[in-house]
């Protein structure tokens, strides 16, 4: 009488599983997509030993920065939640292997008028999982790509700070190029000031002359507080980087400008997806996601373990032993198409992941186009910069060697210091932008990573 609903149930169940969401497909990337500029050429033919900023940078400042990014609170935070993603892989590995488990009791009981009676007892029990669905290993293989995501984000959170901290070390010797470059300044408007003077003491300047340098040369002492302030500014995010700590003497606190290294390796838009921590991230959050799919399609299958025990008994001298194993199977055949439901919402998250990780892969490479066109167009202004600041000087030169004969006033000369200053002003920021745009850069093209981890 049951084989009728029996029968119903099965061909149920049938085509509940057979209408199961499809896989989508996993994500296209233009393969023709190139950089709209080359890159400068670079002899790195292979994957080298160390972070792009331990290339970028002398060996010196290098190991300064890798000291104070040790410290780092947040970079020492995602290391631990790496390694509690890394455990929770290893549980979710373990789950697919055997259990055995040993249990022992002893126990005295007396009644009244009875003899006392003893009991032993020993049992081992074990459970092995049949994965027959393979639940358990979508489940294992969601856990390791969430691991790899939490790990490349680690790395990418690494990289963030120590582009932080060189941009920071390089305002900090902006500024203070900038403050040297503001005491030569006042240092020769003193002395013009001190000539003018004396010339008008002569009768050969004005009021007007005596007024206009002196003017000037407020304007050069008013620079130096904000100046002052820029580079302690620069000083404290490093601190800050480095969990308030000093940072290394003179190694990060520097007067001149670090050289940061032009060369690039020559690579393509598609290289990004493995060079840069934040895609290779969000490439694991979609291997995450369509491991979770696969695991809400098997969790509709029949689940199946296999478990065994033995116990031995001893109960006042007579022992006795049982052996027992058990095939346990569950089977949801109605369920309101909550598990159908549960594999359409992971359906659309593992769309939602491959359509993310082509967005975030589009975004990283116009950046990186975008700082390779900055690169390029810092180096042309700083040579036409070069050009001008040796002709500003040029002028001040003729300038001041026309007014010291008394051929002309002084007006010539304050036009032409005033243009040199700038000029240098100028010159100073292209050479920081030029640090900066490289720093940014070498970021934005990430490192070549090891065979077995790409």
């Amino acid at each position: 009488m049951l084989r009728g609903p029996v029968l119903f149930s099965a061909s149920t169940l049938l085509v509940a599983c057979g209408s199961a969401p499809q896989r989508p497909a996993p994500p296209v990337f233009n393969g023709d997509s190139a950089f709209t500029i080359d890159l400068p050429d670079s002899d790195e033919t292979g994957p080298s030993q160390g972070a792009w900023w331990q290339r970028s940078v002398t060996s010196r400042i290098a190991n300064a920065l890798d000291g104070v990014l040790a410290a780092n609170p947040a970079l020492r935070r995602a290391d631990a939640e790496t390694e509690a993603a890394r455990a929770v892989w290893r549980q979710a590995e373990a789950e697919l292997g055997p259990a055995l488990n040993v249990d022992g009791s002893v126990g005295v009981q007396k009644v009244s008028g009875e003899r006392r009676s003893t009991s032993r007892s020993i049992g081992i029990a074990g459970e092995l999982p049949i994965d027959v669905s393979g639940a358990l290993a979508a489940q294992r293989d969601a856990a390791r790509a969430t691991y790899d995501a939490v790990a490349a984000d680690t790395a990418q959170l690494r990289s963030d700070l120590a582009r932080d901290l060189l941009l920071a070390v390089i305002d900090g010797a902006e500024a203070r190029q900038r403050r040297q470059l503001l005491d030569a300044q006042i240092a020769l408007a003193s002395r013009l000031l001190s000539l003018i003077e004396l010339r008008f003491t002569q009768g050969l300047a004005s009021s007007v002359d005596v007024l206009q340098q002196r003017d000037q040369l407020a304007s050069l002492r008013q620079q130096l507080p904000a100046t002052e302030l820029d580079a302690r500014r620069a000083d404290n995010r490093v601190r800050q980087i480095g969990g308030l700590q000093k940072p290394p003497e003179p190694t990060l606190t520097m007067d001149d400008l670090p050289d940061i290294n032009g060369r690039f390796a020559p690579i393509q838009p598609r290289d990004l997806l493995l060079r840069r921590a934040d895609l290779r991230a969000a490439n694991a959050r979609l291997r995450a996601a369509d491991a979770r799919f696969a695991t809400a399609l098997a969790e509709r299958w029949p689940q199946l373990s296999l478990s065994a025990s033995g116990i031995t008994r001893a109960l006042s001298g007579d022992v006795s032993t049982i052996i027992s194993a058990a095939l346990d199977a569950s089977l949801t055949l109605f369920d309101g198409g909550r598990k159908l439901a549960v594999a359409d919402q992971r359906r659309a998250e593992l769309v939602a992941a491959g359509e993310q990780l082509i967005d975030d892969w589009i975004a990283a490479v116009i950046d990186a186009d975008d700082l390779l066109l900055a690169e390029a167009s810092v180096r042309d202004r700083i040579d036409l910069s070069q050009q001008r600041l040796d002709t500003a000087e040029a002028l001040l030169k003729a300038a001041q060697r026309r007014f010291e004969r008394g051929v002309s006033d002084y007006l010539p000369v304050l036009e032409a210091l005033r243009s040199l200053q700038q000029q240098q002003r100028d010159h100073i920021a292209l050479l920081a932008e030029l640090a900066r745009t490289r720093v940014r850069l070498h970021r934005a093209l990430g490192e070549p990573v090891a065979t077995e981890a790409a």
